[in-house]
């Protein structure tokens, strides 16, 4: 295809170069070009993009274009466009030359990288961004041997083609897996998307934007978006348009990163005219290039038709060395003053047939279909097919040839209007009659063209039969639609569909007077709306459609019916708190579902119960109902079912203290999650492991669990996960005495938190920067960042976080000498973890209590508390816990006199500590200094080896610390690590 013409516009590309050059040196940019209709938004950014690419030969670019007929409620349509051309899928862009020969190659070499990043960080994108089957097909051609994610590729593939299945996955992770898949991409090759008339844009996408405006930060990759101003400040439905608030916020985070073009016309229409008009030989003056640029005010669009027009109607005409010249006469005055009005007048000459071809094509949309507009017209669609690319498109330059497409055999020439103009002015001249029958005639032959595969294009009938007044088949593709729409977790648009359906259905008075069918059609669509309202935490939407639906379920007297309706009216219950509704709504479920037989939805109900229990902190009634449902799960071959119940009881049997059963459970749940392919309850069932080794003291074992949760939550795109896995092993880092690296993963854990607004777990992360703080001695800073996590945890009435807080900070007061304040905070903490059944809290709690009334000189009553803990922890089997306890229980009896008894205690502790290190204690270099003076107080040989280990292990952690003042700090603020010196100094 012929290169188009490009003039002016030197200052705008430099723009865009700057852009472009910050992200070529790993500073993710996102730009966007701005302009009224015909300003030359894309022709710009294709001209950018021929350049760059001439200059820099790594660099990619894929394009997506957001539509004006479906764009709206087509959920992703641009990003779906542009990941296409990424995974190999170039010939529809090429053909409409909006990218280039050469760009086509690059992105087809990308094809093998492409489709392992899509395997490995972005599973759930095949399907919804992109159709496994011609993926798989692309990829198998490019990869000799199959490599192993090209087998996986396959099993996703086919996992698309089995349909929709139940699935954790929310909006959240599709967003960072394509956001990740970017990133993965730019590692190897820098990469330029561009996103045009984003003023046209569904939601996701624009929420999309957002997400990767914010997260593409390090990585080579520019973003371009075109869109109107006008049409953006005239906002969508009559609320504000969602893009608006999107350019707000990148405005604050990064500037202005617009280049106008309307600011670029008024200070170089000029130029921009001369340009043009030398594009072609010409004798035109000075005069006639001042009077062409004052009536068009160098509006690109406007000048290039105006010249055109004047070109075909003998205002310019050519003299005898071919060169353009002003014709005999030239009246301005009689030209049109607008650039409709030229397009009014070029399509008014066209002829009767090449107009009626037009105007049926302009109904289908932008693009359009030879053979659809064949089909309405009863023509032959090889005669329309060299009209459009002969005619229409080398003499006339309305439509260009976008290529072919085929669907089950059946070929469709695809063509689209030179600009969107073309379009618009045709469709505007229909009258209402026409639109309609049109629309029904475009929407009848898509329908039979497509077959069985009809449903691919649920949302441009929609569009079609919605026009045309046809509600029984407009109802239906809204349907359909709206069911695509929460598949592809776009659940705003889906919302749009299911609401659009239901207003489409007649308008009744109660619902006694419809057939069955109506009816059941309406409890459907309520259905599928009040699942899409609990997912957008709609709740006093949600609340009414669940009314609606129970007065549906009475009508049609269906038990099945009614045994949904009250399940979904449990989740609402549970969501908004009212656990005793919850209980009381499933234990309806499960009656409906009995009577009906529905093992599924009693499964499901009896596993909710056990969930709330859970929830609750009722365990042990839990245990009983999760039993049950598992039975019930493997029973039926439920297997989502099972593998959720599978890990609702680990995480019982984990908070029972029973950690051999909690983990059996969570393997099963591992390794069904990973059968039916469900990664997000993998995750959780991997940390449920993690945390049963951690609270064991097998902190490798927990490390390497936390790992492999953070690859699979960071390959699913599940940011919250993968901040929670980078906490625990921030965890594990303070427990080896990686403090740097502790600390560096907790400030990114709050930060991610913090994004995106989940306030209880920034409080954690509050709360664990304060322990790193603390366990190196900087005890100030410590206590501001549990103050923090206080605050928060009482804001939100979140009582098992306060009462961790208040738990470390009592152990913070004891080391700074405020034990009034340490056991008081200790007395809280102890009161809620008994409320709440923590069990191993608890036992942390007593002992943190004992050692705050040890150091007021309360002896005996110190004891008693230790020994209670003591109790607990052994109970749990948490035996560096037990450790801790048994310590300082020997250390009170120590001072009470009872030096053998003591030694008995300690003894136990040193044949533990001899094979096993003590870690993630409050403060484990204190038990060895227990043990040396107990043996020192009794005269035992082996107390100075003791502390020579105690002082060797001192150094080895703060030999890690890299900070020269933290390490003094962890040294010499810490006062059992400043005794370990001392004491060592003095044996010496």
């Amino acid at each position: 295809m012929a290169r188009k013409i490009f003039v002016a516009r030197e200052r705008e590309l430099e723009l865009l170069n700057g852009f472009l050059e910050r992200a070529l040196a790993g500073e993710g940019q996102v730009c966007f070009v701005t302009g009224e209709a015909g300003s030359g938004k894309t022709a710009l950014v294709t001209e950018f993009a021929r350049r760059v690419q001439e200059r820099h030969e790594d660099l990619i670019v894929a394009v997506g274009q957001s539509d004006t007929t479906t764009g709206v409620g087509d959920a992703y349509l641009p990003f779906r466009e542009v990941l296409s051309q990424l995974t190999g899928d170039v010939e529809a862009e090429l053909a409409r030359g909006a990218i280039t020969q050469e760009n086509a190659g690059r992105l087809r070499g990308l094809l093998g990288l492409s489709g392992q990043a899509l395997v490995e960080v972005g599973p759930d994108l095949v399907g919804i961004f992109v159709p496994g089957a011609g993926l798989a097909m692309r990829m198998g051609g490019f990869v000799a041997e199959k490599v192993g994610w090209l087998e996986k590729l396959e099993r996703l593939t086919e996992r698309q083609r089995e349909g929709p299945a139940e699935s954790s996955i929310m909006q959240s992770h599709i967003f960072e897996q394509y956001t990740n898949v970017l990133k993965t991409l730019a590692v190897k090759q820098s990469l330029m998307l561009v996103l045009d008339d984003l003023q046209w844009a569904d939601g996701a996408s624009i929420d999309l934007l957002f997400r990767l405006g914010r997260r593409i930060g390090e990585s080579r990759i520019l973003i371009v978006g075109t869109y109107r101003p006008d049409e953006v400040a005239l906002g969508r439905v009559g609320e504000r348009h969602p893009l608006e608030k999107v350019l707000a916020e990148f405005k604050r985070y990064f500037g202005d990163v617009r280049v106008d073009l309307g600011e670029a016309q008024e200070a170089e229409g000029e130029h921009f005219v001369d340009a043009f008009v030398d594009t072609e030989l010409n004798q035109l003056g000075e005069g006639f290039r001042q009077a062409l640029y004052h009536h068009t005010g160098g509006h690109p669009l406007f000048t290039i038709e105006l010249l055109r027009d004047m070109q075909e109607r003998g205002d310019l005409v050519r003299d005898e060395q071919g060169r353009w010249v002003e014709g005999a006469v030239l009246d301005w005055e009689a030209l049109p003053a607008r650039v409709e009005g030229v397009i009014k007048e070029r399509i008014g000459r066209l002829e009767q047939e090449l107009r009626e071809a037009l105007n049926v094509g302009s109904v289908e949309g932008e693009d359009f279909t030879a053979e659809v507009v064949a089909g309405v017209q009863a023509t032959d669609a090889k005669v329309l097919i060299r009209q459009l690319s002969g005619e229409l498109e080398k003499q006339h330059r309305l439509v260009s040839a976008r290529g072919i497409r085929r669907v089950d055999g059946q070929r469709f020439s695809l063509y689209r209007f030179q600009h969107n103009l073309f379009q618009t002015y045709l469709y505007s001249e229909l009258d209402e009659v026409e639109r309609g029958v049109l629309h029904e005639g475009v929407g009848n032959v898509l329908e039979r063209m497509y077959g069985e595969r009809v449903d691919e294009i649920a949302v441009q009938l929609v569009r079609h039969f919605v026009e045309a007044k046809l509600p029984e088949k407009a109802v239906t593709y809204l349907q359909l639609a709206g069911q695509q729409a929460i598949s592809q977790y776009a659940y705003q648009e889906a919302s749009v569909y299911l609401t659009q359906a239901l207003e489409m259905l007649p308008v009744i008075d109660g619902f006694t007077n419809q057939s069955e069918r109506e009816l059941m059609q309406r409890y459907d669509i309520h259905l599928a709306r009040a699942d899409v309202y609990a997912t957008l935490g709609q709740r006093e939407s949600w609340q009414k459609e669940l009314v609606t639906l129970c007065q549906l379920a009475e009508t049609l007297d269906d038990d099945l019916l009614r045994a949904k309706v009250s399940l979904r009216e449990a989740r609402y219950a549970e969501t908004t708190g009212d656990y005793p509704g919850a209980i009381q709504a499933l234990e309806a479920t499960i009656d409906a579902a009995c009577s009906v037989n529905d093992v599924k939805l009693e499964a499901q109900a009896v596993r909710g119960i056990g969930y709330i229990l859970w929830r609750k902190g009722d365990f042990k009634e839990a245990h009983i109902h999760l039993d049950k449902a598992l039975k019930l799960s493997r029973t039926a071959g439920l297997s989502k079912v099972e593998a959720s119940t599978l890990h609702s009881l680990a995480v019982v049997h984990w908070r029972l203290g029973e950690y051999d059963e909690a983990k059996t459970y969570a393997r099963e749940a591992v390794e069904l999650g990973r059968e039916i392919g469900d990664r997000l309850l993998v995750g959780m069932a991997l940390n449920v492991v993690g945390n049963i080794h951690y609270n064991q003291g097998n902190y490798e074992a927990a490390k390497r669990y936390y790992e492999e949760d953070l690859r699979n939550n960071r390959e699913i795109g599940n940011l919250r996960g993968e901040a929670m896995s980078r906490g625990n092993l921030g965890i594990i880092a303070e427990i080896k005495g990686d403090f740097a690296g502790a600390m560096a993963h907790f400030e990114q854990v709050r930060a991610i938190f913090q994004d995106i607004g989940d306030r209880e777990s920034e409080a954690r992360a509050w709360a664990h920067m304060g322990k790193t703080a603390v366990v190196q001695g900087v005890y100030d800073k410590g206590q501001v960042y549990y103050h923090q996590a206080l605050d928060i945890y009482l804001e939100i009435d979140n009582q098992q976080g306060e009462g961790w807080v208040k738990l470390i900070l009592a152990s913070l007061l004891n080391k700074v000498g405020d034990y009034k304040g340490a056991i008081a905070y200790s007395r809280e903490a102890l009161k809620i973890t008994q409320e709440s059944g923590a069990r191993s809290m608890e036992g942390g709690v007593w002992t943190v209590l004992a050692s705050g009334l040890a150091n007021q000189g309360k002896l005996e009553e110190a004891a008693d508390a230790y020994r209670v803990g003591l109790d607990i922890r052994s109970e749990l089997e948490e035996q560096n816990a037990v450790m801790e306890s048994l310590s300082g229980l020997a250390q009170v009896t120590l001072e009470q006199g009872e030096r053998l008894r003591a030694k008995e205690l300690v003894e136990e502790v040193l044949q533990y500590i001899e094979d096993t290190p003590i870690e993630g204690t409050d403060e484990p270099l204190e038990i060895y200094l227990t043990c040396y003076y107990v043996l020192r107080a009794n005269q035992d040989p082996r107390a100075d080896k003791v502390l020579a280990t105690a002082y060797e292990l001192l150094h080895e952690r703060a030999a890690r610390i890299s900070d020269e003042d933290m390490r003094r700090s962890f040294l010499e603020n810490i006062a059992p690590h400043r005794e370990i010196v001392l004491e060592f100094a003095r044996s010496r």
